[in-house]
């Protein structure tokens, strides 16, 4: 707090103020004082001047100058004031108080001068003759509009000095006791200001430390009373608001608890700031207080780690797999921004059963695949040894029997693609592979296929686009998939075209038919399982509905992304965007 305080503030700031403000009052008040007094004096001397000059005009025309000097000494003791008569030259004929031989010239008197030049002169200046301080006033002795002389009067300024003193000292009294009244008042009035603030300084304290029953209750009407008004408003709402928050706190934190996902919330150094019981549970952590600790001390988890570095650098949703002991776990991050600081919001689902289930199907569909293969092989083997044997009256029967085996043959073989994309355990063999290469192996296996439908191929790899970081055999299966598409798709005598391009340190490549196209309402679905566009056409094409969706799932297990685009009559082009390496 501040040692000064606010009473001892405005004390020494009203103290200053009416100090200055008095000490400005004095000064102006004795200028204008002494200005009066002199004002006053002036025009007295003046007056007596104009009177002698009417008296003695006739004895300086005449040049009886023993007369002027008897004259003026006679005026000089029943006035009191010290007159002297000056010639145009500057000779004194007459002095009041000394003798008028003895005077020096007063040609270059100031006051001479001015009367001379100007009608009249004024001066306050110390004589020579008197050894004092004199007020000084000079007219002309005019004789028909002729110049004669220079009247002068003149006083002592010594008593003015004196009387101004005086009345200088009367005011500084006054003002000094008034100066005292007025800080005994301040005094007075700034203790019961001090009373008042410190009574709502307490009461403010009070209901910051959550005493909002605190009131405050003031005699006075005034602005105060008006602030202790809005505190005893702000007081209620805060209590009223307080226990808002309270109930809420509990509401949320029975909802975290009933929680099935574990939930945990960190701050920008990875600190704990909630976490729910599941969570607690998760990191089988053996102290119950884990908040205020780092999020590495209580779970130790590589992935987990991972997920938390990932979401504070790349500042958007993430979402990672965590495998801790037997348990596998769904883990969602997002970081969300204040004014003050960020925060990142942890929740884990338990996928460990449906990650079971997902694995169990994945053998049964990988087996059963594998089962089927070898009868399917044996049907068609047989199909093809009775197309030879039959008659032609039974050979439509056969043709049925093989292309409806084919189509499940080629069910089988995508669901074992599937099930060796899905096996977690199979890694990516990546090196690298050489575009150019690749798509023309490819094109070599739809030889016959593109002759039948007289379709034309149109290659356009750019050299700087050809050769990307890859698992051969799976990039293989993405153009065998697209080219298929497009050669089973296409109208007769139409046209595929394959180019790659750079894009943004990605590879683009672009597969384009002008075949039948497909619907706007079916592109978003095109990529799924099963899916297809017309059951009927596919079914005659033996196309399985699985090809698309295998390209997706490759493509994406290589960090790209595949797109397509698509009009009814004009055509399909596939783009797939993958990592150069």
């Amino acid at each position: 707090m501040n040692r000064w305080g606010i009473r001892w503030k405005y004390f020494f700031y009203f103290t200053l103020i009416i100090i200055i403000t008095t000490a400005i009052v004095i000064l102006i008040a004795s200028s204008e004082l002494r200005k009066n007094y002199i004002n006053e004096l002036e025009l007295s001397l003046q007056k007596q001047a104009e009177i002698i000059g009417i008296q003695v005009k006739d004895l300086v025309r005449r040049g009886d100058f023993a007369g002027v000097d008897a004259l003026v000494k006679h005026m000089g003791k029943e006035t009191g004031t010290r007159i002297t008569i000056i010639k145009i030259d500057g000779m004194v004929v007459g002095e009041s108080e000394e003798s008028s031989q003895k005077i020096e010239d007063h040609a270059t008197r100031p006051e001479v001068i001015q009367a001379l030049n100007m009608g009249i002169g004024k001066q306050i200046r110390f004589s020579t003759t008197t050894k004092e301080e004199m007020v000084y006033i000079a007219i002309p002795v005019k004789d028909n509009g002729k110049i004669l002389g220079v009247i002068r009067t003149s006083a002592y300024f010594t008593p003015v000095r004196k009387t101004l003193r005086v009345v200088n000292q009367k005011i500084i009294y006054t003002t000094s006791a008034l100066i005292v009244f007025a800080l005994f008042f301040s005094v007075l009035s700034s203790n019961a200001l001090i009373k008042t603030i410190k009574e709502i300084c307490l009461a403010a304290e009070n209901i910051k430390n959550g005493e909002f029953s605190t009131r405050i209750f003031l005699k006075r009407k005034d602005e105060f009373s008006q602030l202790a008004n809005s505190i005893n408003d702000m007081a209620e709402s805060l209590h009223k608001l307080f226990n808002d928050l309270t109930v809420g706190r509990e509401e949320i934190k029975t909802i975290l608890s009933s929680m099935v996902e574990g939930l945990v919330v960190l701050d920008e150094k990875g600190k704990i700031v909630l976490a729910n019981d599941n969570f607690r549970n998760i990191a089988e952590f053996a102290k119950p207080n884990i908040e205020g600790k780092f999020y590495w001390e209580v779970l130790q988890n590589v992935e987990f780690d991972a997920l938390i570095k990932r979401t504070q650098e790349t500042a958007i949703r993430q979402s990672q797999e965590i495998q801790k002991g037997e348990k596998i776990y769904f883990a969602n991050a997002v970081l969300v921004s204040n004014v003050k600081d960020k925060k990142i919001i942890i929740v884990l689902h338990d996928i460990t059963d449906f990650k079971n289930l997902e694995r169990v199907k994945a053998d049964f569909v990988a087996n059963l695949s594998h089962e089927l293969k070898t009868p399917l092989t044996s049907i068609k083997g047989f199909a093809e040894t009775l197309e030879e044997e039959i008659d032609k009256k039974h050979q439509p029967f056969v043709e049925t029997i093989k292309r409806n085996t084919d189509r499940l043959i080629s069910i089988v073989q995508d669901l074992l693609i599937f099930s060796e994309l899905e096996r977690k355990e199979r890694k990516l063999e990546i090196e690298s592979v050489d575009l150019k290469v690749l798509v023309h192996n490819v094109l070599k296996i739809f030889t016959k296929k593109l002759k039948e439908k007289k379709l034309s191929c149109e290659i356009s790899l750019n050299d700087d686009a050809s050769l990307l970081k890859a698992d051969p055999f799976w990039i293989e299966q993405v153009f065998i998939n697209l080219i298929d598409n497009a050669v089973k798709y296409n109208t007769d005598g139409g046209k595929i075209k394959i180019d790659s391009a750079k894009d943004d340190g990605d590879i683009k490549i672009t597969i384009e038919d002008t075949g039948i196209g497909i619907a706007k309402e079916h592109l978003l679905r095109i990529f799924e399982r099963f899916y297809v566009v017309d059951k009927s056409r596919s079914r005659k094409l033996g196309g399985t509905g699985l090809g698309l969706s295998i390209v997706k799932h490759i493509v994406l297990a290589h960090n790209g992304k595949v797109e397509i685009e698509s009009e009814v009559g004009k055509g399909t082009k596939f783009i797939v965007k993958l990592p150069k390496g």
